[in-house]
């Protein structure tokens, strides 16, 4: 029943976990165990057994002889009374036959005593057993008859009066529960590997106790390999989604692209004509709008299919001006200032439409990331290696930690109705010209965007 409630309390399901297995390891583990600790209790019972039968048959030899002696040397007469009287002392049913007599046997012999002493007279000097009972002859050294022991005789299986084994029943009880918690501590770790690595369909990452971990044995060192194939997986399987994403805008990009640069640029023209004629706003905004909708497929066209840059000396403090001009009406609707912290001029050589189209989407998302109005400060600077820093924050609620983690990632956004090319396209532009794009949040609030631009003989 011990062993039983042990295998049973292993396979009970735990509150809150996962429905485990049938146990099938658990079993092929332990129960071998089991079997070596009974097995090895039952030959140690037996082999102690058979040691005290023999010390019990030497102890009777010991007595046949003492008495044989002492009857040689008394010189009393071996009558039924001397019988009994050896009996008490000796604690055994001692007789003996005697050449006129035959057997002289005690007052309360059994005919069991009896015909065992007959049969160990036929045997001399052999120790017979019969009926749980043994007995031994030896002779008496004046020659006047035999004398004859009688024991009880200890079964090999006997439970009662064996005292070696409640220590040896501890024993096999111990190594039993041992094999229990160490075939546990074996097949629990599997098990939680097992469900936590192959039963989550959840693409986070895998959440494993630390306690497995950071075993240093061959289980810890499972646990942290199938974190890191699970991790590669996982990574393995996002580059593909995005391969298709990409392909699937590249697709779409050089379909629309001439579909609606043509017309785009035909309605620019136009626009250009009425300011120009009219010098009126209407002429500005449909001006400004067309160019949305032609820089809008210039991002997908890039992302999809990035072209080598087409560098050239540029002012990237007049870039930001620009910006803000066009941008003014958007700043103005949301309640948002575009501060530039700029020195009058600072030029570097670079590829100036994509510049400004990176720094225009920084410029939106500094303005969507504040619903309520806010401050954006545009700042650059030429730093001592000859390249230019710059950073862009605003006063909104800052990135949050995964936004942080999975910076740059294309199609990534946590905004409502972003398509997550804002970001990819910034950080591809800068670092295809050798520069590079950083983000972060302030510690007063809201978020940093930072990064620099190099020439290329710098």
């Amino acid at each position: 029943m011990f062993i039983q409630g042990l295998i049973l309390s292993s396979e009970a399901p735990e509150t809150g976990s996962p429905a485990r297995s049938k146990g099938g390891l658990f079993r092929r583990f332990i129960l071998p165990q089991i079997l070596i600790a009974i097995a090895a209790g039952t030959l140690g019972f037996l082999w102690e057994a058979a040691q005290q039968r023999k010390l019990d048959q030497e102890r009777m030899a010991d007595v046949a002889d003492a008495n044989a002696v002492f009857l040689q040397r008394v010189k009393v007469p071996r009558t039924r009374h001397m019988a009994n009287h050896l009996s008490v002392i000796t604690d055994s049913k001692v007789g003996f036959f005697l050449d006129e007599e035959g057997l002289v046997e005690g007052w309360d012999w059994t005919p069991d005593e009896r015909a065992i002493a007959l049969l160990a007279k036929e045997r001399e000097p052999e120790i017979v057993a019969e009926n749980r009972l043994q007995a031994l002859c030896r002779p008496i050294a004046d020659g006047r008859g035999t004398i004859v022991v009688i024991q009880p005789s200890r079964p090999l299986l006997a439970l009662t009066g064996n005292f070696s084994l409640i220590p040896l029943l501890g024993m096999t009880l111990l190594a039993v529960t041992a094999a229990f918690f160490i075939a546990r501590s074996v097949v629990r770790p599997l098990h939680l590997l097992a469900t936590s690595v192959f039963g989550s369909r959840s693409e986070e990452e895998m959440d494993l106790p630390l306690h497995l971990t950071r075993r240093n044995d061959e289980i810890g060192v499972l646990a942290r390999t199938l974190v890191s194939e699970r991790a590669s997986l996982l990574d393995e399987q996002e580059r593909r989604r995005n391969a298709e994403k990409m392909a699937l805008l590249g697709q779409l990009a050089t379909s629309l692209a001439h579909e609606i640069k043509n017309p785009a640029a035909a309605i620019i023209m136009h626009a250009r004509a009425v300011e120009s004629r009219d010098n009126g706003p209407e002429g500005k905004l449909i001006r400004e709008d067309s160019e949305q909708i032609t820089s809008l497929v210039n991002q997908w066209l890039f992302v999809a299919k990035p072209d080598a840059p087409r560098t050239s000396e540029t002012d990237l403090v007049k870039i930001l001006h620009g910006l803000r001009e066009k941008l003014l009406p958007i700043l103005e609707f949301n309640r948002c200032e575009l501060e530039l912290d700029t020195p009058d001029s600072l030029t570097v050589r670079c590829d100036a439409q994509r510049v400004e189209l990176a720094f225009r989407n920084l410029i939106d998302n500094a303005i969507k990331a504040m619903p309520t109005g806010g401050r954006i400060t545009v700042a650059l600077a030429r730093s001592d290696s000859g390249s230019v820093a710059f950073s862009i924050t605003d006063e909104g609620t800052g990135f949050s930690e995964n936004a942080l983690r999975r910076f740059g990632e294309t199609f990534y956004s946590e905004r409502e109705g972003g398509m997550g090319l804002g970001l990819a396209l910034a950080k591809g532009v800068f670092e295809a010209q050798g520069g590079e794009l950083r983000v972060s949040n302030r510690p007063q609030g809201g978020a940093c965007v930072s990064g620099n631009l190099r020439n290329p003989e710098a």
